[in-house]
């Protein structure tokens, strides 16, 4: 029969008997009978018998060994049972016969082939695997190669069996497995949840910040409205590109209108607040469509552009907050139209801090919606960060293609990857709508119709959520530049 290792909290409870040889036969089966009554009682598990050959003369010696489940259950036994154990032998062999017991704890079993004897060398303790069961530190200690080193420095990327990369599969054509394993307490092959949709954000971000300027892709006009912010989808690469603008002949410039000095004071700081390489094209916009306008048409825009965020032109409706932060709204305002690009940028390194107020709305939502499931928030808030964890991976790849087309230098491949690009992108779209259905489905278990009525709340509780979050992320980026 294979020995079952002990468990921690073991404890051995050693009685060593002493009896005349006399009655050695009787005394034998007695024990063997008191041993089988004892293993019924609780907390008991297992019972052996040793032979002590030095005892003295004309007396025969035997110490039996009980193991119990632990120490509660032995002074359970004291407590409980050992009187009326012990009156058992002394009704029967009186004082012909000797006891002496003793507790034991367990600390450590060694099976041969099964555990080290080996020691960390970080903390000490007995090695009984690949790994210290107290501190964690690999059992084989090395100095490193290069190779070795790298490894080390790049962790889990550069070892193709990983966790990294066997949770990277499931997460992009399995929707809502790892959500489900993670649930059912299938978490060691996997990544954990928060650290992927860091490790893939971070990515994200910081592969579309190389060779972009977040700062180029915002501007702000002014009409008669007030101030108004712009986005340029792609910053500064939204612009033609620069051989097709070196190809088209340049159009003859209109004659500049005749301004007056404070007009035309205001037309040069429109004009500086402009990416240096549009100024040339915006000065010849403004001087063809201000050279149409009458001098009563150019005076509410003088008053816009001279002052484009007083209380007059930006107007604040918030209600009674108004009256609190509107000054330090516009005074806010009035540093975007002084340094645009610096709000840009800005506005780009908070999205990150925007995403973790996003997610636990969408958490509140599914939490909402699923009302009577018996799970807790951490859960829905669980399912979340796998989407969007997904939503960047996806998005990686996008950037991926995007990059390698802009840097192939022969046509061809440039061209393949700008294929391969768009194929993507199409994909994407239609693929994520399906992904989130299908990881409902599969992570709450309910039919389709059910589902597909939850699908369509959660996809307006989304574009209103992604409102909210940005017209905070604005309004904190504004107050706090």
């Amino acid at each position: 029969m294979s020995e079952q290792p002990p468990e921690a909290d073991d404890v051995i409870y050693e009685v060593s008997l002493e009896a005349d040889a006399e009655i050695a036969g009787p005394f034998d089966t007695w024990l063997r009978d008191h041993i089988a009554d004892m293993l019924v009682l609780p907390g008991f598990l297992s019972a052996e018998i040793l032979s002590d050959e030095g005892t003295a003369p004309g007396r025969v010696s035997r110490v039996v060994q009980y193991r119990l489940r632990d120490q509660a259950a032995l002074d359970e036994y004291l407590r409980v049972h050992a009187p009326r154990m012990q009156a058992q032998g002394l009704e029967r062999f009186g004082n012909r016969y000797s006891t002496e017991e003793r507790a034991l704890a367990h600390r450590e079993q060694f099976v041969r082939g099964a555990v080290s004897t080996e020691n960390c060398l970080n903390c000490g303790e007995v090695l009984t695997g690949q790994h210290c069961s107290h501190c964690g530190q690999r059992a084989k200690v090395r100095v490193l190669s290069l190779w070795g080193l790298t490894r080390d420095v790049l962790g889990d990327l550069v070892d193709w069996d990983s966790r990294v990369w066997r949770t990277l599969r499931p997460l992009a054509f399995k929707p809502g497995l790892l959500t489900q394993d993670y649930l059912r307490g299938r978490r060691a092959n996997y990544t954990p949840p928060f650290r992927m949709y860091l490790i893939l954000s971070v990515a994200f971000f910081l592969l579309a910040s190389l060779g972009n300027d977040p700062g180029a892709a915002f501007q702000v006009d002014s009409d008669e409205s007030g101030p108004n912010l712009q986005l340029r989808v792609g910053g500064e690469n939204s612009a033609e590109p620069a051989a097709a603008t070196e190809a088209a002949p340049a159009p003859a410039a209109p004659a500049a209108p005749t301004l007056d000095p404070e007009t035309r004071r205001l037309f040069d700081a429109v004009v500086r607040r402009a990416p240096e390489k549009d100024r040339a094209r915006v000065r010849a916009e403004l001087e063809t469509e201000l050279g149409k306008l009458t001098p009563q048409q150019i005076a509410p825009v003088r008053k816009v552009l001279n002052d484009p965020c007083s209380a007059e032109n930006f107007k604040i409706e918030i209600g009674p907050l108004g009256e609190r932060y509107g000054p330090r709204l516009r005074e806010a305002c009035s540093r975007i139209v002084a340094d645009t690009p610096s709000f840009g940028r800005a506005l780009y390194e908070n999205i990150p801090k925007m995403m973790f107020l996003f997610l636990p709305l969408i958490g509140v939502v599914l939490y909402v919606l699923y009302l009577g499931s018996g799970r807790y928030f951490v859960e829905h808030l669980l399912f979340v960060v796998h989407y969007h964890a997904f939503f960047f991976l996806g998005g990686l790849v996008i950037l991926l293609l995007g990059r390698l087309a802009t840097a192939a230098t022969d046509t061809g491949t440039g061209t393949a990857f700008s294929v391969a690009e768009g194929g993507t992108i199409a994909a994407f779209v239609v693929y994520v709508p399906y992904y989130l259905y299908r990881a409902m489905r599969r992570v709450y278990g309910q039919g389709r119709i059910v589902t597909l009525a939850k699908y369509a709340v959660l996809c307006v509780a989304y574009v209103l959520a992604m409102a909210f979050t940005a017209v905070g992320l604005l309004a904190y980026t504004a107050l706090t530049m």
